[in-house]
C-alpha cells in the first residue's frame, strides 16, 4: 500500500478482477496537477467530486469521463484542489462493459454518459450521496457487474488471453504468437483490430512504452538509455 495520505487504491472483487485492475483516487484539498497522460493500452473512468481539471488545450472536462489514450498525450492545468475516484480497466477489457467501439473512444476523453447514458449520471449522483468510500466502491461494483452481465462477450476469451500475452511479452514476434494459437497472422490482426482498434504490432509498441515508463518511475536511479535498450531491443 502507498504511504501517500492523498492517494488510495483498492482491488476489485473476484468477479471483476479479470477485467478491472484497481479502483484508486486522489484527495488533495490544495493546489495540485494531474500528471500528463501518455499513450497506453488501458482505459480509465474518472468521477470527480471537486471541480474537474481543465486540459492545457483549454478543453473543460465534465464531472465524469473516460480516458483512453492511444496516440496522443493529455496535459492538465493546475487545479485549486483535486478529488476523484477512478476505475482502471485492464488491457482491452472496457469492451466487455459497453457496446461503444474503441475506435470511437480512444484519445477522445468522452463523458461517461456517452458510454452508459442516464445510468452514468445516476451513478455519479449516488457516489457523492454515499456516506463513505466503502459504500462508493459497492455502488461502482454493482454498476459494473450490471454492465458486464449485459455486454460481456464470452466468446472473446481467447482474444483476451492474446492481449495479455502480447502485453507481458511485447518483444515476441506477432507471427509466432499467431502460429501458437492456430490463427493465421491475418486472422489475428483482423480480430485484434476489430476488438481494440489497434493492430497487434501497435499494441506491442504501446506495451513496451508503458513498461519503460513504469521502470523509469520505479527505478529512477537506473540510466534511461539502459532501460530503453532493454525494452526496445
Amino acid at each position: 500500500m502507498t504511504t501517500d495520505p492523498h492517494y488510495w487504491h483498492q482491488l476489485p472483487s473476484a468477479a471483476l478482477r479479470p477485467f478491472i485492475d484497481r479502483y484508486w483516487g486522489w484527495d488533495i484539498p490544495a493546489m495540485a496537477t494531474l500528471p500528463m497522460l501518455m499513450p497506453g493500452t488501458g482505459s480509465e473512468c474518472f468521477f470527480h467530486y471537486r471541480q474537474p481539471p481543465d486540459l492545457i488545450s483549454g478543453h473543460r472536462l465534465p464531472e465524469s469521463y473516460l480516458v483512453c489514450p492511444r496516440q496522443q498525450t493529455a496535459q492538465f492545468l493546475p487545479s485549486e484542489s483535486l478529488g476523484f475516484i477512478a476505475i482502471r480497466f485492464k488491457n482491452g477489457q472496457l469492451r466487455h462493459f459497453t457496446d461503444r467501439p474503441f475506435i470511437e473512444l480512444q484519445d477522445a476523453m468522452p463523458p461517461l454518459r456517452e458510454l452508459w447514458g442516464a445510468a452514468a449520471n445516476r451513478l455519479n449522483e449516488q457516489l457523492w450521496a454515499a456516506p463513505n468510500q466503502r459504500e462508493q466502491i459497492l455502488l461502482i461494483e454493482r454498476f459494473l457487474l450490471a454492465q458486464l452481465n449485459y455486454h460481456h462477450q464470452a466468446t472473446a476469451q481467447k482474444l483476451d488471453r492474446l492481449m495479455e500475452q502480447i502485453y507481458y511479452a511485447p518483444n515476441n514476434r506477432i507471427e509466432t504468437i499467431a502460429d501458437a494459437t492456430g490463427w493465421s497472422h491475418r486472422h489475428l490482426e483482423r480480430n485484434f483490430k476489430q476488438a481494440f482498434a489497434l493492430t497487434p504490432k501497435r499494441f506491442a509498441r504501446l506495451a513496451r512504452l508503458h513498461h519503460t515508463l513504469r521502470q523509469i518511475a520505479l527505478q529512477p536511479q537506473q540510466a534511461l538509455l539502459d532501460i530503453a535498450l532493454t525494452r526496445f531491443q
